[in-house]
């Protein structure tokens, strides 16, 4: 999903078309990992080069921006703000101080994130102490279709809201072998969510990565963390001891946003 979606921008006033145009922009930069040429991001917004050209040369003197030998990358004004928002947040915070004080989680790589339409937005990481590190990137989105805190989270949904979310996914995405192939089974995998109150992304997203989510409830927006292994390592009894720390990880965050 992008990180603003023009058609569902709906503010009392009319948006400022340069403004809207400039965060389209900004959006293609952030889809990307490398360099963008001003041609690749007038098709992916139906924009005009020369109008694309006046909007960068703004968001480089912004900050927003920064030019390269083979394109348009985003700027370090971008992380800055993206920062300031992270240490703003009370939730980031408590999630790193009660991460580190759980016994079995604070050796583990653990996440959170919350649930953007169909996609995950992760928000924080704690790497743990792990000889190999599992990393997500903060800021980075996927679908939640296919990762165990997407799962968690819209399983915890009320169910006329997960089914709204739910019309919009024609088909699955095929990121491994072990990735759902239809909608029928992801339903199938949500209902065994709400009945244990945990999810299981069993190399789903990625081969030879478990991960287990739970959602944190009583939020204005769909929250869960989770606990990402290596799949070799996600014995019944590390997975037992994790999910307990997720859970009295998830009532404590619940219990400091009221």
């Amino acid at each position: 999903m992008a990180l603003i979606d023009i058609a569902q921008a709906r503010e009392s006033s009319t948006p400022v078309p340069a403004v809207m145009r400039a965060v389209r922009i900004l959006d293609v930069m952030a889809q990307n990992k490398g360099p963008v040429t001003l041609s690749e991001i007038a098709r992916a917004t139906g924009m005009a080069k020369s109008s694309i050209s006046n909007l960068m040369t703004t968001l480089q003197a912004a900050g927003m921006a920064r030019q390269l030998s083979r394109g348009w990358v985003l700027g370090y004004k971008v992380l800055e703000l993206g920062q300031s928002v992270l240490s703003s947040t009370d939730l980031v915070s408590e999630f790193r101080r009660l991460a580190n004080m759980l016994p079995t989680l604070r050796e583990e790589t653990a996440l959170i994130a919350v649930l953007d339409g169909l996609d995950v937005l992760y928000l924080a990481r704690h790497n743990g102490n792990q000889p190999v590190r599992l990393a997500t990137d903060i800021g980075h989105r996927l679908p939640a279709v296919v990762t165990g805190l997407g799962k968690a989270m819209l399983a915890s949904l009320p169910e006329d809201e997960m089914n709204a979310r739910l019309e919009h996914v024609t088909e699955m995405p095929r990121l491994t072998n072990h990735s759902f192939r239809t909608v029928d089974e992801l339903r199938r995998d949500l209902a065994a969510i709400r009945v244990r109150g945990y999810s299981i992304d069993d190399q789903q997203n990625t081969t030879g990565v478990t991960c287990f989510g739970v959602a944190v409830t009583g939020l204005r927006q769909p929250t869960a963390v989770s606990s990402t292994l290596l799949s070799y390592r996600a014995t019944p009894e590390l997975r037992d001891r994790l999910i307990l720390d997720l859970r009295k990880l998830s009532r404590q965050l619940a219990g400091a946003a009221t």
